[in-house]
């Protein structure tokens, strides 16, 4: 039996680059709330980075129809972390992403 949607966990991983000195600042004040263990998808993204402010990771959720491939979850996923950045102001390179239908996953359940 198929779902009508799937939902994929999303993850777009890069590099900081060109920050400012205020920009470097900002987010040094701010590293604590974005700790790669606080992070939790959402659907306009999560940024996570720690204070070396150079690799950060965005995740997001990203719900489509069971029809659609998965590169457009992926596709989508980018997209949401590329309008983050965009927004904050922040310059970056290196992205790549991933996604993960959850629904494909397994669970592996201990036996005893």
């Amino acid at each position: 039996m198929s779902s009508e949607v799937r939902t994929y966990r999303v993850v777009t991983r890069g590099e900081f680059q060109n920050l400012t000195d205020a920009q470097r600042e900002k987010l040094r004040a701010e590293v604590d709330q974005h700790d790669l263990l606080l992070a939790d998808y959402t659907e306009t993204g999560t940024l996570s980075y720690d204070a070396e402010l150079r690799p950060f990771t965005i995740r997001c959720q990203v719900v489509q129809p069971a029809d659609r491939p998965d590169q457009e979850a992926a596709d989508t996923g980018a997209l949401v972390a590329l309008e983050l950045l965009s927004t904050a102001g922040l310059d970056h390179h290196r992205l790549r992403t991933t996604a993960t239908c959850l629904e494909d996953m397994k669970i592996n359940r201990r036996h005893r």
